[in-house]
C-alpha cells in the first residue's frame, strides 16, 4: 500500500508558494517542503485538516492511496489524474521508487 502526498499538485493549481501555503495553513514552510519531497515520516490529522481547508477541502488534494499492485497503477493513475486535474505522469513522479520499479518491470515484461 502506498499513501502518496500530492500536495504540490494542488498547491501549484492554486498558485501558492510553499511559504504562502504554510502561512495559510499555520504550518512551517519546512514541513510543507518535507511533505512534498516525501521526507516526512507522517502527517497529523490536524495538519491534514488545515491543508485540506486551504486546498479546497478535498483530502485527495493532499494525499492519495495507490495500490502496491503494479497491475493496478494505470487505472488508479487515470482516476487520480481526473480527480486532481493533472496528468498521470505528474502523479507517477510522486510514487515510491519501489512501486515505480515494479511497474516498469511489469510493463517491460521483466517480472
Amino acid at each position: 500500500m502506498a499513501i502518496v502526498v500530492v500536495l504540490s499538485i494542488a498547491r501549484k493549481r492554486y498558485n501558492l508558494t510553499q511559504e504562502k501555503l504554510a502561512r495559510l495553513s499555520d504550518r512551517s514552510q519546512q514541513l510543507i517542503g518535507k511533505l512534498e519531497q516525501g521526507k516526512a515520516k507522517g502527517i497529523g490529522f490536524d495538519t491534514l485538516n488545515q491543508l485540506c481547508k486551504v486546498t479546497g477541502g478535498k483530502i485527495w488534494d493532499v494525499i492519495v492511496y495507490v495500490p502496491d499492485d503494479p497491475q493496478l497503477i494505470d487505472e488508479t493513475l487515470n482516476v487520480l489524474a481526473k480527480r486532481l486535474r493533472c496528468s498521470t505522469e505528474e502523479i507517477f513522479l510522486y510514487l515510491p521508487v519501489e512501486l515505480k520499479q515494479a511497474y516498469w518491470r511489469l510493463n517491460r515484461g521483466l517480472s
